[in-house]
C-alpha cells in the first residue's frame, strides 16, 4: 500500500442512540477520566473525549434508529487512493456523510475514510491505572480468514498471536502509533462482523466495581477480561493488559 494511503491515525467512534446520548456522554467521561470537547456537527451529534496526554482518538456520535455500536475512522493523507484500495480488498460502500466515504468491511463492519488533519500525532501511553486503548473486532468463524487478511492489509499492520488462540493482534511497530487493534474469532459460525472497545486496567476487580457504581452491568468474567454493558447498552471489556504496554501481565 502507498504510504500516503495507509492510515496515519485511527479514531474509535462510540455510536450512541440519540435517546441515550446524555447518559452515554456522562458515563464515558467518568469511566475514562477524560474531558469532553464542545459538541460539533449540525445537531451537536459529535464530540471528542480528550486524554490526559497526547492526541485524541476516542470520539462519540449520536445516531438515529440504531443500536449501540462502534466504527473506525481511518485517517490517510491520500484518501482517494485509500478508498480505492479498500474496495480492491473487498470493502463495499455504505453511504457518504458530507464528503466522508463510509464503507463496510467484507464482513459488514462500518468504517470511514477521513483525511489527516495534521502530522506528528502521538498516542501517549502514560495512564497507569486505566486507558481505553483498543478496539476488538468480533468475527464469526466463516469470515475469520477474510477479515484478518482485510484488516491487516488496510491498516498496514502485521498479524501476530495474542494471549489465546482465538485472538490475533495487529501489531503496530510504533509504540506511540495509535489505537491497538485485536481480532477475535467467535464461536458463532456466521453473522455480521461487529466490534467493541477494550480498556486496559491495572486492577480489574476494583475497576469493575467502579464501573458498576457508574451504572454499568457485569455480563461475564473470564480469565483475563470482564465483559461489561454500559448503562445505555454498549458492550465493552475490562482487560488485564498493562495500561502502558498494552500487554497481558
Amino acid at each position: 500500500m502507498s504510504t500516503t494511503a495507509a492510515p496515519a491515525w485511527f479514531h474509535l467512534f462510540l455510536d450512541v442512540p440519540r435517546e441515550g446520548w446524555e447518559e452515554a456522554v456522562e458515563f464515558w467521561s467518568a469511566a475514562t477520566g477524560w474531558a469532553l470537547s464542545a459538541p460539533r456537527g449540525e445537531d451537536g451529534q459529535f464530540l471528542t473525549l480528550v486524554p490526559q496526554e497526547g492526541d485524541a482518538w476516542l470520539k462519540m456520535q449520536a445516531v438515529e434508529d440504531a443500536a449501540p455500536r462502534i466504527h473506525l475512522d481511518l485517517d490517510a493523507v491520500d484518501r482517494e487512493t485509500a478508498v480505492r484500495r479498500a474496495a480492491d480488498l473487498g470493502a463495499s460502500p455504505a453511504w457518504t456523510y458530507e464528503d466522508v466515504p463510509v464503507m463496510r468491511s467484507p464482513g459488514g463492519l462500518l468504517f470511514c475514510h477521513t483525511s489527516v488533519e495534521r502530522s506528528g500525532l502521538r498516542f501517549a501511553r502514560s495512564e497507569p491505572e486505566r486507558v481505553l486503548d483498543q478496539v476488538c473486532i468480533d468475527i464469526p468463524r466463516v469470515r475469520w480468514e477474510q477479515e484478518v487478511a482485510f484488516w491487516a492489509e488496510i491498516t498496514s499492520r502485521t498479524p501476530e498471536p495474542a494471549a489465546t488462540p482465538e485472538f490475533v493482534r495487529l501489531a503496530d511497530p510504533d509504540p506511540h502509533g495509535g489505537l491497538r487493534i485485536l481480532l477475535q474469532r467467535l464461536e458463532d459460525e456466521d453473522g455480521e462482523v461487529r466490534a467493541h472497545p477494550d480498556l486496559a486496567v491495572a486492577h480489574r476487580a476494583t475497576e469493575t466495581c467502579r464501573h458498576e457504581a457508574l451504572g454499568a452491568e457485569t455480563v461475564g468474567v473470564f480469565e483475563w477480561w470482564t465483559v461489561m454493558r454500559a448503562p445505555y447498552g454498549q458492550v465493552y471489556c475490562l482487560t488485564d493488559r498493562d495500561p502502558v504496554t498494552g500487554r497481558v501481565a
